[in-house]
């Protein structure tokens, strides 16, 4: 997704009844947001909750006044900050989703390849989970669409380091891989 299909700025009148931006919005931000916010350890119900709490959010900023330049890395930014917040009181822990995603993966498998394929899973779970905490988010923002511009405002790090993290973050994964 690219993030020229997305309105830079939006106003109180963007979100009156049957209003098309504010659907559009809706409609190209939930999956990609829903899918980075499972990648970070969240149940698809607590990311859909995150989720609906972002857009809210973003909701009351608007028809209170405020506008941002770029719609899409304020709201990652909110979801990730309810994400973290949410993990803190529930202690979760990385590999949950990718244990669901192996599980849906697989059912269609022969048993040779689905051996193969858990054991590359488990490659990869080990591999994520070897990264940092800043490399393992960069990298799934990435992996999201964001620009290392995007990332950075998410975050709150500088581009530069965003653009480390994911170049770390894709050569200790290469490394653990073998690929």
């Amino acid at each position: 997704m690219s993030g020229d299909s997305v309105p830079f700025t939006l106003s109180a009148s963007a979100f009156s009844t049957g209003s098309r931006e504010a659907a559009k919005l809706f409609e190209e931000l939930r999956k990609p947001l829903l899918r980075y916010l499972v990648c970070l350890g969240l149940s698809p119900d607590e990311a859909q909750d995150v989720s609906q709490d972002a857009f809210l959010s973003l909701h009351r900023h608007v028809t209170s006044g405020g506008a941002q330049e770029n719609i899409r890395s304020w709201l990652f930014r909110v979801a990730h900050n309810q994400a973290r917040n949410r993990q803190t009181s529930y202690d979760r822990r990385f590999a949950t989703p990718l244990d669901a995603s192996r599980d849906d993966m697989l059912d269609h498998a022969t048993p040779e390849r689905e051996l193969l394929a858990k054991e590359k899973f488990r490659q990869l779970r080990t591999a994520i989970r070897s990264l940092t905490e800043a490399e393992r988010e960069c990298l799934l923002l990435r992996a999201e669409g964001l620009r290392y511009r995007e990332i950075g405002e998410v975050l709150g790090i500088a581009t530069s380091t965003v653009a480390d993290s994911v170049d770390r973050a894709i050569r200790k994964l290469a490394e653990k891989c073998n690929v």
